[in-house]
């Protein structure tokens, strides 16, 4: 009899671990939140175009709004390349999470070991940055690279953008590392929290000298490749058309500039390619991935370049934002539910990554009935 009890508990049991939605909602029904979201993001940003990918168990629905061009009637397509900006970073932290994996470095290693010169600076009353310092925004360098204080004391807000462009394109390498000879360690590498092209450029080139291939052959041939990604690039081709975008007053921008790795922000994809990319991150049987994940301060929100989010539901979300001078992006992967989603519109300003934020809170909230409650 007890044999039979036990028997029944496991029976009723088991399931709880991995529970399928009773009453999942139709394709028409997550089609209809993709467009609400979308109106909604189109009404409140004033962008001309948005664009939604979603992934839900493997199934992909994508749709597109607007247009790229006000009055042409250009709408987007999942082959429209766009700007991703700063989403680019997450893809340095999984070539990043492939080195830790492969041995190739550690992230407790003082970077010093990978940089091939001594850079004594690059210390804080004896503490040097660390490899997890760099992928947490966390090295204790408060200056940007490139510095931007002069541009900052010189020019208003409205033209900022203007002359951080032609910083950007006249920024070498070379001056890259001048500034890193000469930079101070501020605070406690660690602690402060200071967001910028520092950490995923200086990846980038520690991951070329651990490897001995250049940025671009790795993100091809460990990201790319993999996730059968065959649009997304650093550098565009002579016959490669990228989207339009626009500031609030409807001004026509110009694409993001860097002659650095492009670590930090120079990738351009397309839908396509980011729902490829959503189901490379939703493959839990994918060490790397999951490396990638990995929270890397137990009491921290972030894992390599990724952010860590709670979602409402006490679930976790990974997620990742970018924006250029005309463009702006979020990506979220929410693997307990088996879903994700890119949405992209081409208009960008100081309220833009408000709006966007709002469309995906309403998607997570709206797609995740679809899905199937799996223990993570």
């Amino acid at each position: 009899m007890r044999n039979l009890i036990i028997a029944f508990l496991l029976s009723i049991g088991f399931p709880c671990l991995s529970q399928q939605k009773a009453n999942p909602i139709s394709e028409k029904e997550i089609f209809a939140s993709l467009d609400k979201n979308a109106a909604t993001l189109l009404t409140n940003s004033k962008a001309y175009s948005v664009s939604i990918g979603v992934v839900i168990d493997d199934k992909v629905y994508t749709r597109h709004y607007g247009e790229i061009d006000k009055g042409k009637g250009n709408k987007a397509t999942d082959e429209t390349l766009f700007e991703i900006a700063s989403t680019t970073k997450v893809f340095t932290g999984t070539l990043v999470a492939n080195a830790v994996l492969d041995g190739k470095i550690r992230l407790d290693d003082d970077i010093r070991k990978y940089l091939n010169e001594e850079f004594s600076n690059l210390e804080f009353k004896k503490n040097p940055i660390k490899i997890k310092n760099l992928i947490t925004h966390r090295s204790g360098i408060l200056t940007p690279f490139p510095d931007t204080k002069e541009i900052r004391q010189k020019y208003s807000p409205d033209s900022f953008l203007v002359h951080k462009s032609r910083l950007d394109k006249s920024y070498t390498k070379t001056d890259f590392f001048t500034a890193l000879r000469q930079v101070k360690v501020d605070t406690l590498p660690g602690t402060a929290f200071k967001y910028g092209a520092l950490g995923p450029e200086l990846c980038a080139h520690i991951l070329e000298n651990v490897y001995k291939k250049n940025y671009q052959d790795l993100l091809q041939q460990h990201i790319f490749d993999k996730a059968g990604m065959k649009s997304t690039k650093v550098k565009l081709a002579t016959t490669d058309v990228l989207a339009n975008g626009y500031n609030a007053s409807g001004l026509l921008m110009t694409p993001l500039s860097s002659n650095l790795w492009g670590a930090s922000k120079m990738l351009k994809s397309t839908m396509s390619d980011l729902i490829k990319l959503i189901k490379f991150e939703l493959d839990r049987t994918n060490k790397v991935v999951i490396e990638s994940h990995r929270r890397i301060y137990t009491n921290g929100d972030m894992g390599y370049f990724w952010e860590i989010q709670q979602a409402p539901d006490k679930t976790i979300v990974y997620a990742k934002d970018g924006g250029s001078n005309g463009t702006q992006n979020i990506l979220k992967i929410h693997s307990e539910y088996n879903l994700g989603f890119s949405i992209i519109m081409n208009q960008s300003d100081k309220d833009s990554g408000t709006h966007l934020e709002a469309a995906a809170e309403g998607l997570l909230a709206d797609l995740k009935p679809a899905t199937k409650n799996v223990t993570p």
